[in-house]
């Protein structure tokens, strides 16, 4: 009767150990003026979380009590290994820590130009500045599939510039950032575009 008793002891100690060394870094991080990847790091585990559950459920899953988006599909760059969560209502309370689709263009994945918009280029969405032409994204979306998107294009603009985020007749992304990201901020706005190349299956 002992032996069962250890054994189920084992998965609290890992979780207990496990919860201890997120604690530990947590708390360097803050120690150390880190607070905005904390931040981050809680936010993209709760936005996949809402992702996984909607994909189930075919349903909107809020990620957070009280929150007024939900996922609509998800990006990744395979090899600068980011993924991201794309949220509805971009321009309402949208998550700091997400790409934020533009409800005036069409949803990610359908025919014509999708705009994303991303908060801060150079905190939690660096990897903009290193997309180049040529380089692959993964778009996986709730209604239209999964699509593989090449950058045609990568140029800073002024605001005022809309041609950019204009309806497309083609599939395409178009990603949207301030620019530079600073207090100071200048109205020029950096841009990826990606246009489709394959469905996947």
């Amino acid at each position: 009767m002992k032996k069962p008793l250890r054994e189920n002891r084992k998965p609290r100690l890992w979780g207990g150990m496990i919860l201890g060394i997120a604690m530990g870094v947590a708390a360097w991080q803050f120690s150390q003026g880190q607070e905005v990847y904390i931040q981050a790091w809680l936010a993209h585990g709760l936005l996949h979380t809402a992702w996984v559950r909607t994909q189930a459920s075919g349903h909107h899953v809020k990620p957070w009590p009280g929150a007024n988006t939900w996922p609509l599909a998800r990006l990744s760059v395979p090899h600068l290994n980011v993924d991201q969560i794309v949220l509805a209502r971009a321009g309402e309370g949208m998550s700091a820590f997400a790409l934020g689709h533009s409800d005036s263009s069409v949803l990610p994945g359908e025919l014509g130009n999708s705009v994303l918009n991303a908060p801060h280029r150079d905190t939690f969405f660096s990897f903009l500045k290193r997309l180049k032409e040529g380089d692959t994204l993964v778009l996986e979306s709730l209604g239209s599939g999964r699509w593989h998107y090449q950058v045609s294009l990568v140029r800073v603009v002024y605001r005022t510039e809309t041609y950019w985020v204009q309806p497309s007749l083609n599939r395409r992304l178009t990603l949207v950032s301030c620019y530079p990201c600073t207090e100071g901020e200048d109205g020029r706005r950096f841009i990826v575009i990606a246009e489709e190349i394959e469905r996947m299956a």
